[in-house]
């Protein structure tokens, strides 16, 4: 019983996931790679079905399965980020790193194909389950245990690759995206960063116990229970944030599709002209401000325009647009005619996207929440005219 909920549940949880991401894709490409993700993770779970209720009989061609899907889910999610994060098409490098899954499940075909009857029945029910001693053991099946050891050196290097690549394709989105929109909401990704660290955790604690074997979790089952309890909750949580994240490298492409316009003004004139935007103009209290739009207005391009940005006033377009979005906030809570304002309706007046991002960003900036700058600024009048 135990055995049966420690395996069905992430396999079902990850088939079930596999099936609506891979449907819902056609709004959202990413979501296939992560729809194939849990497709090998439920191929892999598929595998342990096998190997803990002991069924020898079909055991070989699903170790197969398993020494292919735990060698492409981090090629696999590697792909799903970079999708997500640095650029919407997957080249011929990205499909090489599945190359190493090919060569041990060939090499491990081959040695299968090599054994005879008799050793393939002393491989699966001696050594598969840590009865098997290695002195004793023929050369095919010697090298049979190599190639597990193999996988789990593969695992371990596919692991540290995918997680330096990963972090660096979130920071350069995170950063891109903060360049380009004023308003972050939705866009921005802080969790593919906290479940990639999770992700990481997760692949060594199982290189830990592939290495302890298969057969230490099949003499104590209520380890596994914990082992597959983890995971089901790590999956729930992977394909409830894929599915829920519209936003991608491929949208920002698509939003960041247009033609630059022509830079004819000296960096002397196109600040004059940004500040008489922003204060005379006032063109954040447009909700959905875009670089782009900003760089139309002054006859200029995107990229210089982010520059002039990031050089002159030390900041991403994002902080720039919300500091003077902050401040109409400001004005807008000291005025006494604005009393009977929402902070809802201060946010919209102010060109913030959502209540929530007014004050998390008005905090960032000022200290403080503008519930409570509000209340000290009527304090303060109060003792004035007292």
């Amino acid at each position: 019983m135990l055995v049966d909920f420690s395996l069905y549940t992430p396999m079902f949880l990850s088939f079930t996931w596999a099936l609506i991401l891979i449907i819902s894709s056609k709004a959202n490409r990413a979501r296939f790679f992560l729809g194939l993700f849990m497709s090998a993770v439920s191929v892999i779970f598929l595998s342990h079905v096998v190997y803990y209720h002991h069924l020898k009989q079909i055991y070989l061609p699903f170790d197969l399965l398993f020494i292919f899907g735990s060698l492409s889910i981090f090629p696999i999610y590697y792909w799903y980020m970079k999708i997500l994060t640095f650029r919407s098409e997957i080249d011929f490098n990205d499909m090489k790193l599945l190359l190493p899954a090919f060569v041990l499940v060939v090499a491990t075909s081959i040695t299968y194909l090599f054994m005879s009857s008799g050793q393939e029945t002393l491989y699966i029910n001696e050594y598969l389950y840590g009865n098997g001693n290695w002195q004793s053991a023929s050369p095919l099946i010697k090298t049979q245990l190599i190639l597990g050891f193999t996988l789990q050196v593969v695992y371990f290097v596919q692991i540290m690759f995918s997680f330096a690549k990963i972090r660096v394709f979130i920071a350069d989105y995170n950063d891109n995206i903060a360049n380009f929109y004023s308003n972050l909401e939705d866009k921005t990704m802080q969790w593919p960063k906290i479940i990639l660290y999770s992700f990481v955790i997760t692949s060594v604690f199982t290189i830990f116990t592939n290495f302890l074997g298969r057969s230490f979790f099949d003499k104590y089952p209520v380890l596994l229970l914990f082992t597959g309890l983890g995971y089901s909750v790590f999956l729930f949580v992977l394909g409830y944030l894929g599915y829920m994240q519209n936003h991608s490298i491929e949208s920002f492409e698509q939003d960041n599709n247009t033609g630059d316009v022509p830079e004819n003004l000296s960096t002397k004139k196109i600040k004059l002209k940004l500040r008489k935007l922003f204060v005379e103009e006032k063109i954040y209290t447009h909700k959905d401000l875009k670089l782009s739009e900003v760089a139309a207005s002054l006859n200029t391009n995107r990229t210089y325009i982010s520059t002039l940005i990031n050089t002159e006033y030390d900041c991403s377009f994002s902080t720039f647009v919300n500091q003077y979005r902050v401040e109409e906030a400001k004005e807008l809570l000291l005025c006494k005619e604005n009393s009977n304002f929402s902070l809802d309706h201060i946010a919209t007046l102010s060109g913030f996207g959502s209540l929530h991002s007014f004050i998390r960003v008005f905090k960032e900036i000022t200290g403080t929440t503008p519930g409570r700058f509000r209340e000290t600024a009527k304090n303060s009048q109060s003792d004035l005219s007292a």
